[in-house]
C-alpha cells in the first residue's frame, strides 16, 4: 500500500503509526526502567557492591550506546529490504535485548554483569532505539510533532506503571532485609523473575512493531549511500556548521540530561532505603502519576502553539525547587509526597517539547544518523551524571544526589535559549 507521510497528523494512518510507536515506547520504558534500575540494584542487593561500581557499569554502557547508535544511525538510513528501513532493527534488536536481559538475572559476577549489559545489550538495544527514534520524524509533521510526542510519551507511562507495580510486588513478594541496615534489598530469584518479565515484553514489541509499522515505499526513499562515506562525513567541518542548531540543542539537552542521569541511577535504591510500605509506595503512585500525565499532554500542547522554548525556563526552574525538597525528605514521609511528582516530571515529562524540538532540527533524509548523533545526550550525560552521582553518594548519602538535578537544569537554561525556535508562530 502505497503511504503518503504528509498527511495532516490525527488521520487514520497517522494516528494508527503513534498508537503503535507509543507501545514501542512501552517496551522501550519498562526495559530500560529495569536496566536503569534492577541492574543497578542487582549490583547493590546481590553483589553488595558500592556505588561507584555502578557508576562504572553505567558509563562503560553509556559509550557503547555513544559508538554503536551512530554506526546503527547510518546502518538504518541506508537500508533498503522489502521490509523496511527501521523494522528489522526492531525486530533483532528486540529480541537479542529481551534475551540477554533474561540472563543478566543468572548473572554470577560483576564481570558477567558488564559483558551482558555493556556488549550483548549495549550492542542490541541501540539498534532498537535507532530505528524506534527515526520513526517519529519520519511520520509526523513539525507543526504537530509536540502533541504526537505527548501522545507517545503518555502511552509509555503504561511501561513505566508495569515497572512500578513489579516494583511493589518483587518488593512483597522478594523483599528481605537488607544485613548491612534496616532497609530492603531483593534477592537474586525476585531479580531474575522481575528481568525475565522485562525481556519478554521488549521482544514482544519488538515483533509488534515489525509486523504493524508502516514505512515509506523504498522508491520514495532518498538514494542509498556508502557507509563510510556518510561515517567520514559525520565528522566532516562542513556538514557540522551546516548543522549548527542540531549541535547546540544537543550541547544543552546534554546538560539538562546530566541532572537526570545524576539521579536515575541511585533514586531506587534511595526509596527502597525509606523502609516504605507497600500501601505507602501505592498512594506515592496515586498521587505522582496524575501530576507527570497532565504535565507531559499540555507540555506537548504547548509547545506546538506557542513554541519550543517559550515554556523551558520557568519549567526547569519550577522542578528544580521540587529537587531541592528531596534531600530533607529522608524519613519524612510528607515531604517525599511533596518532592517526588517534581522529580518524575523533571525526569520524564519535560523531554516531550525537548524531544519535539530536537526532532524538528534532525535532517530528514538522515534521521537515523543523526538519531544516533543525538544520543550522544543520552550516553555522555550518564557518563557524566552516573559519575557526579556516585561521587556525592559517596561523599555525603544518597539523599545529597537530588541537589544535582536543579544545578544541571539552571545551567542548560542559557543554552536552550540560544537554539532557534522551530515552529511558525
Amino acid at each position: 500500500m502505497d503511504i503518503n507521510l504528509k498527511e495532516k497528523l490525527f488521520t487514520k494512518f497517522v494516528r494508527k503509526q503513534v498508537f503503535l510507536i507509543g507501545l514501542l515506547y512501552v517496551g522501550d520504558r519498562l526495559f530500560f526502567f529495569f536496566e536503569q534500575n534492577f541492574f543497578n540494584t542487582y549490583l547493590d542487593h546481590v553483589f553488595f557492591l558500592p556505588e561507584i561500581f555502578i557508576s562504572i557499569m553505567v558509563s562503560l554502557s553509556a559509550t557503547m550506546g555513544l559508538i554503536i547508535m551512530i554506526i546503527w544511525g547510518i546502518l538504518s538510513d541506508n537500508t533498503r529490504t522489502k521490509f523496511g528501513r527501521r523494522r528489522p532493527y526492531l525486530l533483532i534488536g528486540g529480541i537479542v535485548a529481551g534475551i540477554a536481559m533474561m540472563f543478566y538475572g543468572l548473572s554470577t559476577s560483576y564481570i558477567m554483569c558488564l559483558i551482558i549489559d555493556v556488549v550483548i545489550i549495549g550492542l542490541a538495544s541501540n539498534a532498537f532505539l535507532v530505528a524506534e527514534r527515526s520513526l517519529i520524524p519520519d511520520t509526523v509533521d513539525v507543526e504537530k510533532r509536540g502533541r504526537a510526542n505527548g501522545i507517545i510519551n503518555s502511552i509509555s507511562y503504561i511501561g513505566l506503571l508495569i515497572g512500578v507495580a513489579l516494583l511493589l510486588l518483587g518488593n512483597e513478594l522478594f523483599g528481605v532485609p537488607d544485613p548491612r541496615s534496616d532497609g530492603t534489598i531483593i534477592t537474586q530469584e525476585g531479580h531474575f523473575i522481575l528481568l525475565s518479565i522485562g525481556g519478554i515484553v521488549f521482544i514482544s514489541v519488538g515483533i509488534l512493531g515489525f509486523l504493524f509499522i508502516k514505512e515509506k515505499r523504498i522508491s520514495a526513499l532518498p538514494e542509498k549511500k556508502k557507509f563510510y562515506g556518510e561515517l567520514q562525513q559525520t565528522f566532516n567541518l562542513a556538514e557540522l556548521k551546516s548543522q549548527k542548531e542540531f549541535y547546540k540543542m544537543v550541547l544543552a539537552m546534554l546538560i539538562f540530561q546530566s541532572g537526570i542521569s545524576s539521579i536515575m541511577p541511585f533514586l531506587f535504591i534511595f526509596i527502597f532505603d525509606q523502609e516504605l510500605t507497600t500501601p505507602q509506595l501505592s498512594i506515592m503512585i496515586v498521587v505522582a502519576l496524575p501530576f507527570v500525565l497532565v504535565a507531559t499532554i499540555y507540555l506537548g500542547r504547548l509547545s506546538d502553539r506557542f513554541g519550543r522554548k517559550r515554556f523551558i525556563p520557568i519549567s526547569l526552574t519550577i522542578v528544580s525547587i521540587g529537587y531541592l525538597i528531596m534531600p530533607f525528605a529522608s524519613d519524612n514521609y510528607i515531604l517525599f509526597m511533596i518532592g517526588l511528582p517534581f522529580v518524575l516530571v523533571g525526569v520524564l515529562a519535560l523531554v516531550t517539547p525537548l524531544n519535539a524540538w530536537s526532532q524538528d532540527l534532525l535532517p530528514e533524509d538522515k534521521c537515523g544518523k543523526f538519531t544516533g548523533i543525538l544520543n550522544i545526550v543520552n550516553t555522555a550525560s550518564q557518563i557524566i551524571g552516573s559519575f557526579a552521582g556516585g561521587i556525592i553518594a559517596t561523599l555525603f548519602g544518597i539523599p545529597w544526589i537530588f541537589v544535582l538535578g536543579p544545578v544541571f537544569f539552571l545551567a542548560s537554561i542559557p543554552l536552550f535559549l540560544k537554539v532557534k525556535e522551530t515552529v511558525n508562530l
